[in-house]
């Protein structure tokens, strides 16, 4: 799935389809950089490693260490909507996933609020005043295009 599908399918879900499609995806992008390092995949796919653990291989391999909280974050969310059968984000689950991002994340997002506000003619709104699913939405569009650019330069 390319990131537009993925962006475009948050508009048909509710916020648990959001977190577990977000996941899925996300998890996909680590395993497609991870396969760029292997001599034969077909014995990774065999191992059946846990998100966390393709996490800390990702990481392993090269994934900036940046992004590991963000990672295990969105794990830890994705496990309170499939085991607590939550169905709605909060601002709670929001903000501590916001927490997990460095400061050039936080920075990058609030530059790409504002801007995307100001060029649709919207009263300009911080990041933080966005809803909770927007925000969640857009802190996973950073992750997911900086995976995504991860894996085009392991294909070199």
């Amino acid at each position: 799935m390319n990131l537009e599908s993925l962006f475009s399918s948050f508009e048909s879900e509710d916020d648990l389809g959001v977190v577990i499609r977000t996941h899925i995806v996300i998890e996909n992008y680590l395993r497609d950089l991870i396969k760029n390092f292997l001599v034969d995949e077909k014995y990774f796919e065999a191992t059946k490693l846990e998100y966390f653990q393709v996490v800390q291989m990702a990481l392993a391999f090269g994934l900036q260490p940046r992004f590991e909280s963000s990672l295990n974050a969105l794990g830890k969310l994705r496990n309170k909507f499939a085991h607590e059968l939550r169905d709605e984000l909060s601002r709670c689950d929001v903000t501590n996933f916001y927490e997990t991002l460095d400061s050039n994340e936080k920075q990058m997002l609030q530059e790409s609020t504002l801007a995307v506000h100001k060029e649709l003619g919207l009263k300009v709104k911080s990041h933080k005043k966005l809803e909770a699913r927007q925000q969640f939405i857009n802190m996973i569009a950073l992750l997911a295009a900086a995976l995504s650019k991860a894996c085009k330069e392991a294909k070199g």
